[in-house]
Formats: C-alpha cells, sequence, structure tokens
C-alpha cells in the first residue's frame, strides 16, 4: 500500500513558482482588502447611501476615461520583447493619458457636465465632475505599474502596492468624512488617495528602474503603437464593454431608481467583489505571467489553465456557501441597520460571484493566446447582456430585487462562456482559429 505523505501539500507551495507567487500576491491582496473592511464601519455610519450611489456614478465617468485615455497599451507590457521595450511601453501609456485626460477635462467642464447631469438626473454632478479626469491618470499610473511588476515578476513590490493603494484610499475617505469639510468628502478622499498611490508607483518603478527608463527612445513610441495596435483596436473596445458591464449597471439603475437603491446596489458590489479581489486577482496576475511563459515554450498552456481552474472553482463555491446566510446580518452588524438591504442584495449578485471568481483568472488566456477578437466578442455578449438584464429588470418587474435577479442569472452565463471559451484556447493556436 502506497503511503500519502500528509505534508504533500506544504511541499507544493515550496516547489510551485506558481503557487508561491499566488500565495505572495494574495497574502498583500488580503491586507489590501481587509483595510477597507476595517474602515467601512466607519464610512457607513459617516455617509449616506445616496452618497455612495454619487461615487458608483463618477467612478464609472472615471473608469471609462481612464481605459480610453491608456488605450489600454499597458496590456502589452507582458508581450514586450525586452525590458527595454516594456519601458517604452509604459512611457507610451503616460503621455497618451496626460493628452487624452487634458482634453478630456475641458470637455467634461465646459460642454458635456450639464448633459451628464440631466441625463443622470444628478446635479452634483456640476460640482465634481472636474475630478474624474484626474482620478482618472492616477489609475493609469497604478495600471501601467501594475503590468510592469508581473512582467518582471516583481509580486512581492506589486503586493506592497496593492496594499498602499487600499490604505491611501479609506484613510484619505474616512479623513475627509471626519473632517466634514464638504458633501463630497468620500469622492475626494478617494481621489487624494489614489494619487498618494500613484506617486508611490512611481518612486518605486524610478528607484528600482531608473536605468531602464532612462533609455527610453520617444522616436520609438510611435512604432511600438504600430507594433501592439491590437489593443487599442480590441482590448480597448473589449474593456469599455467590460465597463458597461462592471460600472454601468450604477448608471443604468439611476435612470429607473432612486439615488438610495443604487447606493445599497453599489456597497453590495463592493463587498461581494473583496474575494475575488483578494484571491481572483492574485491568481490572475500569476496566471497570466506563468501562462505567457508556457504558451512561448509550448505553444499551450492548458496545465497551468487546469490547476487555476480547480483553485478557483473549489475555493469559490466553499466561500460563497459558507457566509451566504449571513450576509444581511453581516451588512448590518459592519455598516449599521441603514444597510440591511444592501446585504439582501449582496445574496442575489453572489451567485455570480461563483462564476466570476473562476473567471477572471483565467482570462488572461485572451492575451497570452493572441485572442483578442474572440475577447472581444464575449465583451459585446457581456455588455448586451447587462444593458438588457436592468432594462428588462425595471420595466417588467419593476423593482430592485427582481432587476438584480435577471442580472446576476445573466451575468453567470456570461462567465461561463469566458471559461467555456479561455479553456478552448488554452490548448494551443491549433486547437482553434477564432
Amino acid at each position: 500500500m502506497q503511503w500519502n505523505n500528509p505534508f504533500k501539500s506544504a511541499n507544493i507551495f515550496q516547489k510551485s513558482e506558481f503557487a508561491r507567487n499566488s500565495l505572495t500576491l494574495t497574502s498583500g491582496i488580503a491586507v489590501a482588502q481587509v483595510l477597507p473592511l476595517l474602515f467601512y464601519p466607519i464610512l457607513g455610519r459617516i455617509f449616506s447611501p445616496e452618497d455612495f450611489g454619487l461615487q458608483a456614478t463618477l467612478f464609472a465617468i472615471t473608469t471609462i476615461l481612464a481605459t480610453l485615455s491608456s488605450c489600454k497599451y499597458e496590456g502589452s507590457i507582458i508581450l514586450s520583447e525586452s525590458k527595454e521595450e516594456a519601458a517604452n511601453i509604459a512611457t507610451l501609456c503616460i503621455i497618451m493619458s496626460f493628452a487624452i485626460l487634458t482634453i478630456s477635462y475641458f470637455l467634461l467642464q465646459f460642454a458635456l457636465c450639464p448633459i451628464l447631469s440631466d441625463l443622470l438626473q444628478e446635479p452634483r454632478l456640476n460640482s465634481i465632475i472636474f475630478i474624474c479626469p484626474l482620478t482618472a491618470f492616477a489609475i493609469v499610473i497604478f495600471s501601467v505599474y501594475n503590468e510592469w511588476c508581473i512582467r518582471n515578476k516583481y509580486f512581492k513590490k506589486l503586493s506592497v502596492n496593492k496594499i498602499v493603494n487600499s490604505g491611501a484610499i479609506v484613510l484619505s475617505e474616512t479623513t475627509m468624512g471626519l473632517a466634514k469639510t464638504n458633501s463630497f468628502g468620500l469622492i475626494i478622499g478617494e481621489t487624494i488617495g489614489r494619487w498618494i498611490s500613484a506617486l508611490g508607483c512611481i518612486i518605486r518603478c524610478w528607484h528600482d528602474d531608473s536605468r531602464t527608463f532612462s533609455k527610453v527612445e520617444l522616436a520609438e513610441l510611435p512604432k511600438l503603437a504600430k507594433k501592439y495596435i491590437e489593443f487599442p483596436k480590441y482590448t480597448m473596445t473589449g474593456d469599455l464593454l467590460n465597463l458597461i458591464g462592471v460600472r454601468f449597471p450604477a448608471l443604468f439603475l439611476i435612470l429607473f431608481f432612486c439615488g438610495r437603491e443604487v447606493g445599497f446596489f453599489s456597497m453590495a458590489m463592493t463587498i461581494v467583489a473583496i474575494p475575488i479581489t483578494i484571491i481572483s486577482s492574485a491568481i490572475r496576475d500569476v496566471f497570466k505571467q506563468r501562462a505567457s511563459e508556457e504558451f512561448k515554450e509550448k505553444g499551450n498552456c492548458i496545465s497551468i489553465f487546469k490547476k487555476t481552474f480547480r483553485i478557483a472553482a473549489i475555493t469559490g463555491i466553499i466561500g460563497y456557501a459558507s457566509i451566504v446566510c449571513f450576509l444581511p446580518s453581516l451588512f448590518e452588524i459592519v455598516l449599521g441597520d441603514q444597510w440591511t438591504t444592501a446585504g439582501e442584495y449582496s445574496q442575489i449578485v453572489g451567485v455570480a460571484v461563483i462564476f466570476s471568481f473562476v473567471s477572471i483568472p483565467l482570462n488572461g488566456v485572451f492575451i497570452v493566446a493572441k485572442k483578442l477578437k474572440a475577447y472581444l466578442i464575449w465583451q459585446i455578449y457581456y455588455a448586451t447582456t447587462t444593458i438588457i438584464s436592468i432594462i428588462v429588470g425595471a420595466l417588467v418587474f419593476k423593482d430592485m430585487t427582481g432587476t438584480l435577479i435577471i442580472f446576476t442569472s445573466l451575468r453567470a452565463s456570461a462567465y461561463i462562456l469566458s471559461i467555456v471559451m479561455t479553456f478552448i484556447f488554452a490548448k494551443g493556436q491549433t486547437s482553434t482559429r477564432l
């Protein structure tokens, strides 16, 4: 009879670079997500659901600007042929973003603000929308540094960076709230926090890799923009569609429901996203780097795909099943009596979280397998089902609960489709021509 070593699982972490890197990132991201949890009881009592609803609306606009301004060229950093080329791509992203966001600042401030304010029925946008381009630029810097760390296997630095980003945001939000400077403390605090994080990225990058960035050649930037043109053509378009699914629900819902309901929805989505951010995002970053290496060596990444799928699926199912019954009570205890409804909403949308928990780490296959057109097709389905679910739910059921049930069902179908597609592509380029 063969004896099974009870310490075999521990040995895996010693021998497997993938496991070690995943654990490093997971630990850092866990701390980064625990920090907001520690401050949510304070923020939930300082700010109203309406304040969180406005923040969700503004952040939707901000993330759209961040995606448009960088054209998602940062995604090509991991595919770069050398560290010097990666530095040139990073510089390209920063320069493009600065120029585009400067233009968007004046467009929002002097032309589009009244239109958006009337459309979204939110008069407070007139006084605060100028902050969106400023926050967007900080997000771009953070994203570029994130891809730089993944490409160069700086997983410890990436882990620290995520902690700094999260901590700076919640500390700034809490400080602004306690100071009661004005009604936009939550929004201004987030912007300050993101800029503290962005400046930290710049300082760390220059300290560690200044020699590499000193070799950047501006004349090479147009060539690289052309070389990786598929990222703005397909990835940027796909990510904009993804934002419709991730950020636009708040914008669409406010057309049919009051700001308080949107605030409940926003908080529910924020809380249920925590396990995705803690574990799934960490696995995604390490998986993308490892899958990229395997594709270069073997022409497929099916081995690491199956391993990642098993880890994510088991963790997601067990995690959700263990807390689903207690969510309303947890929201009430942690955030206060006014947030019980958000806990009930989280029970519904949490079903889709299980599928997203598995799908999100594996999405890197679209990039490493160079299936960006397929990624765009999936994003179209993702965005379309999001819009349909909210419109149908609001017009047919005319209440938030019914709308969220349809929203969750269609969103789960999108994640299942993504898992199937990435499984096919992970087998290698010979498996499909899509």
